[in-house]
């Protein structure tokens, strides 16, 4: 974390403003990551965020969800509506919390746009997060979550019959004498009745 004091004049006064120089995390709309290296301000972190943004959505931009893990807040910045070929990808860690988005898991809500995950310590000053620390913890909020192709799987070789396959199979080697004749009763075949 590097912190940068820059001398800001306004209307004459010398005010101080601190400027922090802070890695966060952006997903693109195709779920890719990026890890952006940004001056960010306490005030106006909405809209420098969405001035990196490549993709948006409809809706204001604004926070979605936050998480808490390990005295960290995790908060995700972005857009909830947005226009068909902008949704974004990426499916959030489940249970974050929301103000607004209250009727589907962080995890199922689709979203618009490119994403923006930033993260807090607990005196509530953004700290560094980038790539590697968010998919720390996308597996250990996703822990327990069954893969349905996990090694766990029995795998039959394809290749070998079941006896469901044997009982279907014809061998080719049996004998079929096409001199044999079949005697049809009335009660196997009916009449067809049916207009057409």
């Amino acid at each position: 974390m590097k912190y940068k004091i820059f001398l800001v004049l306004f209307k004459g006064l010398n005010i101080y403003t601190s400027i922090i120089e802070m890695k966060i995390v952006r997903v693109n709309i195709d779920g890719t990551m990026n890890d952006l290296d940004l001056q960010l301000k306490k005030r106006g972190l909405t809209k420098q965020l969405e001035g990196n943004a490549s993709s948006k959505g409809s809706t204001n931009f604004r926070e979605l969800y936050k998480w808490n893990h390990e005295n960290r807040e995790i908060i995700c910045y972005g857009w909830y509506d947005g226009d068909a070929g902008f949704e974004n990808k990426h499916d959030l860690i489940p249970n974050g919390n929301s103000s607004f988005l209250c009727d589907e898991d962080s995890s199922e809500k689709l979203l618009f746009g490119d994403i923006f995950l930033v993260c807090y310590d607990k005196k509530k000053t953004i700290i560094d997060f980038d790539v590697s620390d968010y998919a720390e913890l996308y597996d250990i909020m996703f822990e327990g979550f069954d893969d349905c192709n996990s090694e766990d799987d029995d795998i039959e070789d394809e290749d070998e019959p079941n006896t469901d396959d044997e009982n279907f199979i014809v061998d080719d080697d049996e004998d079929i004498d096409s001199n044999e004749s079949y005697e049809y009763s009335d009660e196997e075949l009916e009449e067809d009745t049916n207009e057409y």
